[in-house]
């Protein structure tokens, strides 16, 4: 993989705060006014920042904004979160909650998204890592359909990649949904999907 996306050395990622509020507004401007708009200067500014700040934390404008959006495309799925979960009732919770938590801050995640489908197009090393957080949310919700399978909760017959990628997918669609119509019932059809699957 380039260098260019390797994690920032030790003694430039002690000021996490600094590199988070120009990882942040870096985000922030991506979904303003797309990703080959944005700059440097603007997003020092944006942050509060000097524009030294940002030469400091990143190896310059490419790799900052693809750290931003990996970041944020990363924080739109509660992998972390999925340790913890054990049955698929659980999981639907989950999904539905992280929906909801991010309802305040979709015009950014959604603008996000779209902006770094865009440049994916243009940069193999974006795409690449972006595959790879995609794949690890749908390989996590893959064990635990098999899991659920064996308990004998969710049909034997459903194919468990094929079920976390309606999973996954039935997320981002919700998502986009709220968005555009507030009366959306994110929780209710988040329901009737497992209504599906169970038996």
């Amino acid at each position: 993989m380039n260098s260019s996306f390797e994690q920032v050395p030790p003694e430039r990622a002690h000021s996490g705060g600094t590199r988070q509020r120009l990882l942040a507004a870096a985000a922030a401007l991506i979904a303003e006014v797309g990703w080959g708009r944005v700059t440097t200067r603007a997003v020092a500014e944006r942050a509060g920042l000097p524009l030294g700040a940002v030469s400091y934390h990143f190896r310059g404008k490419r790799e900052l904004l693809a750290q931003a959006a990996l970041e944020t495309v990363e924080s739109a799925l509660p992998i972390g979160e999925l340790a913890a979960v054990e049955t698929l009732t659980q999981l639907i919770e989950l999904i539905t909650a992280s929906v909801a938590r991010r309802e305040d801050s979709e015009r950014v995640l959604s603008g996000v998204l779209v902006e770094t489908l865009r440049e994916a197009g243009r940069n193999p090393e974006l795409t690449e890592r972006v595959t790879a957080l995609l794949a690890e949310y749908r390989r996590v919700l893959s064990r635990l359909i098999r899991a659920e399978q064996e308990r004998g909760a969710v049909r034997a017959d459903a194919d468990p990649d094929a079920v976390a990628a309606l999973l996954a997918a039935s997320g981002d669609g919700l998502v986009l949904h709220a968005l555009l119509d507030s009366t959306t019932d994110t929780a209710g059809a988040f329901g009737a999907l497992r209504a599906l699957l169970e038996t």
